[in-house]
């Protein structure tokens, strides 16, 4: 170990250092080709030229020795003892604190104080600044970005117990962790675990029963004729449906002060059940939420499922009335590259998102492209009427109900006339309070 200063030739550990030296060209070059990199990557986030956490800097030699307010980082009377190697041993602090550096690492940290912090009088860090995400080859290597590949089934011991590949998968984790299968459970036991599964209901203990007898006789067609029987449930899209209206924030209020129904929004949670109980393929399930009104053929399905865009929170009487609108768009937004991406996208309305390959410019692309749709509504119900309720009916259906309806208004118009002349006859005889009880209809029928 070479510790040599300049002016200080004899300078070994345990020597008091001043502060202000200058240090051998060998000595900086071993600063900077294994001390800076190490503290850049670990430690100056916290404990750099803008950033004192705990009032401690590690940019410069005279804040090391100075210290923060646990006193000073590295003691040069007595190198093992400094505080600065206790906290990377996790002895005392632990630092850093996303997780223990390596033990290369340490070394080289616990040489550079042994040597008496041979280091520049202040240290450049380099300011990466900060730039809009870019689309290349690092960001499109992020794993959720890969496509999905069918992975290499694992060779296992016991090929016994490996009914299907997934038995592969988890009897090699177990074999891996030195863990061996429980044994295996009895049909009733099946049977209500594989119930809770599908339909998220318990059975009947008749179900069990039978199943439990059919399982005897012949356990694989027991058990494929139990999951095609439970399948075919109602209650299988029920069950399954709610997880769907969970990530798009489905709700049949407005919530805030008010809290007003949704009118007819139990029509989406509806389809969405249907959805899962027809097994809708979902690239159709997506289209028709996002776009179903604009289909090359609109259906009285896809125009329920853009009920989507009315499921969120909304404010009918906002302070500011223009925030709360982007704030909706915002919703929109989020909802749709959470549920549909996967993404954080609405990160990116304030600056470019931090993970995420998605500029601010991006996000405002997609809130341009909701924009488009129509406005909830304002603070009264007939403009949500108006704004927010349409006929779902298809142009066949809509000539069928025009008909039926002028008939029901001839028929109500016939029927009027007859009361009226009923009520024509009996109104000159009411006397007293009875000719104002004589105006509300369910006195006068």
């Amino acid at each position: 170990m070479s510790g040599l200063a300049v002016g200080l030739p004899n300078w070994l550990p345990g020597d008091d250092l001043p502060k202000g030296v200058e240090f051998a060209d060998e000595e900086l070059q071993f600063f900077a080709d294994h001390v800076q990199p190490v503290l850049e990557a670990n430690c100056f986030k916290c404990h750099g030229t803008t950033n004192f956490k705990g009032e401690l800097s590690l940019a410069s030699r005279e804040g090391i020795l100075s210290g923060g307010e646990s006193g000073a980082a590295v003691d040069l009377n007595d190198p093992g003892a400094s505080l600065l190697l206790e906290a990377i041993n996790y002895a005392s602090y632990e630092m850093p604190p996303t997780g223990k550096m390596s033990p290369q690492d340490i070394a080289t940290l616990t040489e550079w104080v042994q040597r008496g912090l041979p280091m520049p009088a202040k240290v450049t860090i380099a300011d990466p600044g900060h730039h809009a995400p870019e689309v290349n080859d690092e960001t499109r290597a992020f794993w959720s970005f890969q496509p999905v590949k069918r992975p290499e089934v694992p060779e296992v011991d016991d090929a016994e117990w490996r009914k299907n590949p997934i038995d592969a998968f988890v009897l090699s984790k177990l074999q891996s962790a030195g863990l061996s299968p429980n044994s295996t459970a009895d049909p009733q036991l099946l049977y209500r675990r594989l119930h809770y599964d599908l339909l998220g209901l318990p059975p009947h203990v008749e179900q069990v029963e039978a199943f439990a007898r059919a399982y005897e006789a012949d356990p694989e067609q027991a058990w494929t004729a139990a999951i095609d029987e439970l399948l075919e449930s109602p209650h299988y899209g029920e069950h399954w449906a709610k997880y769907w209206l969970d990530l798009v924030r489905y709700a049949e209020t407005n919530s805030f002060e008010r809290d007003n129904p949704k009118p007819f929004v139990w029509r989406y949670r509806d389809y969405v059940i249907r959805a899962f109980n027809a097994d809708k393929p979902y690239d159709q399930f997506v289209r028709e939420q996002l776009a179903g009104d604009e289909q090359d053929h609109v259906t009285t399905e896809s125009l329920i499922a853009t009920g989507y865009y009315r499921l969120g929170l909304w404010d009918d009487e906002p302070a500011d009335p223009l925030l709360a609108y982007y704030d909706g768009l915002d919703d929109i937004v989020a909802t749709t590259s959470q549920a549909f991406l996967g993404l954080t996208m609405n990160c990116a309305r304030c600056h470019d998102h931090k993970l995420d390959p998605i500029p601010q410019a991006d996000y405002y692309r997609l809130v341009a492209f909701f924009r488009n749709v129509r406005h909830y509504g304002q603070r009264s119900e007939a403009s949500v009427q108006e704004a927010s309720v349409r006929s779902i009916a298809s142009p066949e259906e809509e000539q069928q109900f025009a008909a039926e309806k002028a008939e029901w208004e001839q028929t109500t118009r016939e029927l009027r006339a007859r009361l009226d002349a009923v009520e024509e006859r009996i109104q000159p005889q009411l006397a007293g309070g009875e000719i104002d009880d004589f105006k509300a209809d369910s006195v006068r029928l």
